[in-house]
């Protein structure tokens, strides 16, 4: 091509305060920084605000297409969206596209039919287990991910999964870990932190419940739940009923999330599944005694039980507070799991995860990242 640089298209839904969003904003600071030329593309109106800041050297695009509601509105927005998005691609000509999440993957490959441009499209849940993805846009997937050049999973199980029911290439990509500040050398508060949205996925009311049946044994403890989401009313309702207002906060979005990580005793995830789980990547980065249900997909493949993390049954309130009970009264053992965690570090480093996309834009003719 006669433009200088590869230039890639990344697409999202929007840059709200999620994993992926997080993913995707830290993937396109990372090639502009490397001379990509990086256009991000999202669904939402031009005037939202992003949670993630971009490099300037970012370009930004938005394709909101209001509906005018019910069946037949929808179909004229998700008609609009595609036009929308091909038109870009006409006009931005770029040399690979990117995208992220089942709609937005959809929407993308309908968007490029029938164009030469390298469409890869990231699935950053376990298909089985994200039901909250609408049964169109299931059977959407089911037909459309082999057109796709590859679909890169977080995992191995989710990459199996879309080799079967979707007959498509995959890869298996892992999450990077975000630069983190170093850890701090004092001593940890007697805290047990939770980051998420206050979505059914993730277990939070597993976790009050967990929390309430040893509250009375560790009262100098207490939980704080970071994140925002439609499950907030319940969550204060089942707080309250399970006498743990005093004791347990919800206390929404935080952008200093690797500050609590720091002075957390303990951080518990305790998800009924997840795609790649980044809260207990992060915990662990900054040396923080962990401990996540052994849900698909994602913690297995950071955690050895008992070595660097605990790993308890999916759902099993009992299990999670055993577990939570045993590291709560055993500081040595909260110590020795969060020195051990910290080696992830330098096994998900940036530099590293961005090296295995970065060999698929190798492969791309026009593309060449140096990293």
């Amino acid at each position: 091509m006669s433009r200088a640089g590869p230039s890639v298209l990344l697409v999202t839904a929007n840059l709200d305060a999620g994993g992926s969003e997080r993913q995707l904003a830290g993937m396109a600071n990372y090639w502009a920084a490397h001379g990509v030329r990086v256009t991000v593309v999202s669904w939402n109106k031009p005037d939202s605000a992003d949670f993630y800041s971009l490099d300037p050297r970012v370009r930004r695009r938005h394709l909101h297409a209001a509906s005018a509601g019910g069946t037949l509105g929808t179909l004229i927005s998700t008609l609009r969206r595609i036009f929308r998005l091909r038109r870009l691609i006409g006009a931005e000509r770029p040399d690979a596209i990117i995208s992220f999440i089942t709609e937005s993957n959809v929407l993308t490959l309908l968007a490029g039919m029938g164009l030469k441009t390298r469409i890869v499209v990231s699935e950053r849940a376990h298909p089985a287990l994200d039901l909250g993805v609408p049964r169109p846009w299931r059977l959407l997937r089911t037909f459309l991910y082999s057109s796709a050049a590859e679909v890169v999973a977080q995992t191995r199980e989710t990459a199996g999964w879309i080799e079967q029911h979707c007959g498509a290439r995959t890869r298996v990509i892992p999450n990077a870990l975000r630069a983190l500040p170093p850890v701090p050398s004092g001593g940890r508060q007697p805290l047990i932190v939770a980051v998420g949205r206050l979505v059914t996925q993730k277990g939070f009311d597993l976790l009050l419940a967990a929390f309430a049946r040893i509250a009375v044994e560790f009262p100098e403890w207490r939980l704080v739940i970071i994140g925002e989401g439609p499950e907030r009313a319940s969550l204060l309702e089942q707080r309250d009923r399970l006498g743990l207002a005093g004791r347990a906060e919800l206390i929404g979005r935080s952008d200093a999330v690797e500050s609590w990580m720091a002075q957390a005793g303990l951080v518990v995830q305790p998800s009924r599944f997840e795609g790649f789980p980044n809260v207990v990547l992060e915990a662990m980065g900054m040396g923080a005694a962990v401990v996540s249900a052994n849900c698909l997909a994602g913690p297995a493949d950071l955690i050895r039980d008992g070595v660097n993390g605990r790993l308890v049954p999916v759902e099993d309130i009992e299990a999670l507070a055993e577990a939570m009970r045993t590291l709560l009264a055993e500081p040595e053992m909260r110590v020795r799991l969060g020195r051990e965690a910290l080696a992830v570090r330098d096994r998900f480093r940036e530099e590293r995860v961005m090296a295995l996309w970065s060999d698929y834009l190798a492969r791309v003719p026009a593309c060449a990242v140096e990293t």
